[in-house]
């Protein structure tokens, strides 16, 4: 199926490039990409056949300064990227909304959900990585960090799969305002959580914190043994399905 690109201003001023996928349900799939990540990618576009095959609406879109939207990647962060994700659910909802989020992605459905109880029915993470700019920091070396403080931005490759993206020094301190997993995560609607053993960029252990600071009862976390950061093959692909028909 054909990507059908359309734009929605948002509260900054910006076009947001996104695609909903109609297909006459009262449900719909949300989905909440990675940092430096598209909606063009493997489990986006995975996701969207199997919502048209098996009747979901589907909404997927880039954050400014991703993809083929509008604004500057550097000039963003976590409480943009997240006010912009809240305008697309709630332009959006339907009778019943299951956001998934991915990697960081997975932060902002957290903080999204937190905001507007009432939409979403249901929540799924896969890598999910709130409050990881700690863990980005610590990696730094001294040098690295002098150098970030210094230029404002510092471009880094944590693992084998990615290519190389840029972190500002802007972007952590606006991550550090935007933590969740110091206290109970106050979301009650069902969460089913997906996390590779072998991630080499966020620990399976946060998607364990996760679990353990939400607060619904309906929560379970699955640990792959042999997954990774991506969690795009088609076993974790089927996994995902299989949970998004569970909780619709």
């Amino acid at each position: 199926m054909k990507l059908n690109i359309n734009y929605l201003k948002s509260s900054f001023g910006e076009n947001l490039a996104y695609s909903h996928e109609e297909n006459g349900s009262k449900t719909s799939v949300f989905f909440f990409g990675g940092y430096a990540s598209d909606m063009t990618g493997t489990k986006a576009t995975a996701l969207s056949q199997w919502c048209e095959k098996n009747n979901y609406n589907f909404i997927r879109f880039d954050y400014s300064g991703h993809g083929k939207s509008e604004g500057n990647f550097e000039d963003g962060g976590i409480t943009k990227w997240s006010s912009e994700a809240t305008e697309v659910l709630k332009s959006f909802s339907n009778e019943k909304n299951i956001v998934i989020g991915s990697s960081m992605g997975g932060w902002i459905s957290l903080i999204v959900s937190l905001r507007n109880l009432n939409l979403i029915s249901a929540l799924i993470g896969i890598a999910s990585a709130p409050d990881f700019v700690v863990g980005e920091w610590n990696r730094l070396s001294d040098d690295q960090k002098a150098q970030i403080k210094n230029d404002g931005k510092i471009i880094i490759n944590w693992d084998k799969y990615n290519d190389d993206y840029t972190i500002t020094y802007k972007f952590l301190k606006d991550g550090m305002n935007n933590m969740l997993l110091n206290s109970a995560i106050n979301i009650d609607c069902p969460i089913r959580l997906l996390h590779g053993r072998l991630d080499q960029v966020v620990s399976y252990e946060t998607s364990e914190k996760i679990i353990e600071k939400i607060t619904s009862k309906n929560k379970k976390l699955t640990i792959i043994e042999d997954g990774d950061h991506s969690l795009s093959r088609e076993s974790d692909l089927q996994l995902l399905f299989d949970n998004i028909r569970e909780l619709s």
